[in-house]
């Protein structure tokens, strides 16, 4: 088989995939590293040939599509399994602005050519792919810009490398209020925002409602609520691979499925038989808070009055002191106010000194960067804190105080 292809747009297809291209702790491939190109006669268009290239880590599954100039082989359809790693890393390195059409040419190995360069790639072992089916439960289509903004603020504080429910994402389809909701945390700091969405169930999900469903180890259905799990540090490469206007999301007993344009993102759920993210307690915390006092502050104000205090606080004390000055602003200080800096706000209700970590309250105001004002709550002194864009939103972020002597 012997396929041309613009070397831009497989260079780009080829980087699309490689994220779900298995490799070792020290990027060396895997036996698992292949990645499969399946190409058919049928697939043609006036520009040529449609082909599809996927990959599959065992955690995620990326498909993307590229076209192929030319096509040559003597059957009508043809899968070929390539080493991933090198034929992502070739591909890339023969990206080099010049327009000269790339070849791969399949016998025994992989005969990449473009121009007078050539390198042959070693073939690899048919790996395991799974071909989405109608079995789904749950499906909507969503703004695509909504929905990289809503992982980028809410499937952020997960805690990589943990096995738990803290190294997890938990998305949440809020059939019920029209949401697809996002939550995280790492127990120090905690996420959740949602975005609206219509939602077409499937005949599998209306024969579960009203019945008591069976457990299920990947998905956790409660009442107008349908939550998955999904590894942090996967699902990270979703917000680069979504390059489509909208975004479809279907909900599988398995795997979340995302697809945007002609790519495709499947996400492996995690097993929650023993342990779930406490999604429940997690809504609880910010609507039972006492909301003691309130304090209406430019997030801006609160990373410059930040960058000074680390500045001044060279990493000797990562906490920040947090108090009410006479003037009325918000104190940031070191301790024993050795250096402070003040920041302009509106302090409502019954404020108390707090100390919190000062790079956890950055990393949290970072969510409201974008955002003239955040109203942080403060309650009881066993209670963290609670910050929200305005007084009644719905998306909230939660900082744990820090207790010292």
């Amino acid at each position: 088989m012997k396929i041309t292809v613009d070397s831009r747009e497989f260079a780009e297809c080829m980087g699309k995939i490689q994220p779900a291209v298995s490799v070792t702790k020290d990027k060396k491939e895997t036996l698992e590293s292949s990645v499969q190109i399946m190409m058919t006669k049928e697939q043609k268009v006036a520009e040529g040939y449609v082909g599809l290239a996927v990959a599959y880590d065992g955690k995620k599954q990326l498909f993307s599509m590229f076209l192929a100039g030319e096509l040559e082989m003597e059957e009508q359809k043809k899968d070929i399994f390539v080493s991933g790693k090198r034929l992502c890393d070739i591909s890339a390195a023969m990206n080099n602005g010049n327009d000269v059409p790339m070849t791969l040419t399949v016998d025994k190995y992989c005969l990449i050519k473009k121009g007078g360069s050539e390198v042959q790639v070693p073939l690899g072992e048919e790996p395991v792919i799974i071909f989405p089916t109608n079995d789904w439960y749950l499906r909507t289509s969503v703004d695509t810009r909504e929905l990289t903004e809503l992982l980028a603020k809410g499937a952020r504080f997960f805690k990589p490398g943990d096995e738990g429910s803290v190294g997890n994402v938990c998305l949440c389809f809020d059939m019920g209020k029209k949401k697809v909701q996002v939550s995280s945390t790492d127990t120090f700091k905690l996420a959740f925002y949602g975005m609206d969405a219509e939602f077409e169930k499937s005949k599998i999900l209306k024969e579960m409602e009203g019945k008591d469903a069976e457990p299920s180890a990947t998905l956790d259905k409660d009442g107008d609520l349908l939550k998955v799990e999904v590894d942090g540090e996967q699902l990270k490469v979703l917000a680069k691979f979504l390059t489509g206007k909208n975004t479809e999301i279907c909900v599988y007993e398995k795997y979340l499925y995302f697809k945007s344009g002609t790519d495709i993102a499947l996400f492996m759920a995690k097993d929650i038989s023993e342990k779930k993210y406490a999604l429940a307690g997690v809504k609880n915390m910010a609507e039972n808070h006492s909301r003691k006092a309130a304090i209406h502050v430019a997030p801006k104000d609160v990373l410059d009055a930040l960058t000074i205090f680390d500045v001044a606080n060279q990493g000797e004390d990562p906490f920040v002191y947090i108090a009410r000055d006479e003037s009325g602003a918000l104190c940031l200080s070191t301790k024993g106010k050795i250096s402070k800096t003040l920041v302009a706000c509106e302090i409502k209700g019954d404020f108390q000194e707090m100390v919190l970590h000062s790079k956890i309250l950055r990393q949290v105001t970072m969510n409201y960067e974008k955002e003239e004002s955040m109203v942080i709550f403060t309650g009881k002194s066993d209670e963290s804190i609670l910050i929200v864009d305005k007084d009644d939103s719905e998306d909230f972020n939660i900082i744990s105080r820090i207790s010292v002597e």
